[in-house]
């Protein structure tokens, strides 16, 4: 099987100036985990993630000691909703991952689940010859295969 049949086509995605309250209200609208975003002809710059969004734990420098960072910011409850105030007109760009893998629609499955799995990103995108959008694969979508839609 190929990637093609299994993926999804067309999926939404974001230009690299959307703001991240833009991105945030379009998560929560759509319930997805990520956009990929493109540019004006739609040829892949990044992904963002929710986890992009979200602090997440980083070692304080010379130290054991873990606390959570965001937007390269160390946070603690009293100042997590002051740097989302603060990031709201932040553009996508600025916080999306840009080293990501991707696939092509005739990469075999396989090799695209493997890529899920061992890497950091939780949503492939899947692009043509010139790097332009078509699709995007999930672990999600390996369900259609238990429901024969695959």
């Amino acid at each position: 099987m190929k990637v093609a049949e299994v993926m999804t086509r067309n999926p939404e995605t974001l230009g690299p100036e959307a703001t991240l309250e833009e991105a945030a209200r379009r998560l929560l609208e759509t319930r997805y985990g990520s956009f990929p975003v493109v540019d004006r002809e739609g040829r892949l710059l990044g992904l963002l993630q929710v986890e992009e969004l979200l602090p997440r734990p980083e070692n304080v420098p010379f130290s054991d000691v873990e606390a959570l960072q965001l937007f390269g910011e160390w946070v603690d409850e009293g100042v997590l909703q002051e740097i989302y105030h603060r990031y709201q007109k932040i553009p996508v760009k600025a916080v999306m991952r840009t080293d990501l893998p991707r696939v092509h629609p005739e990469t075999p499955l396989g090799k695209a689940l493997e890529i899920l799995l061992t890497s950091e990103v939780r949503h492939l995108p899947v692009v043509d010859g010139e790097d332009r959008v078509v699709g995007i694969l999930t672990r999600s979508d390996f369900l259609k295969l238990i429901l024969g839609r695959g």
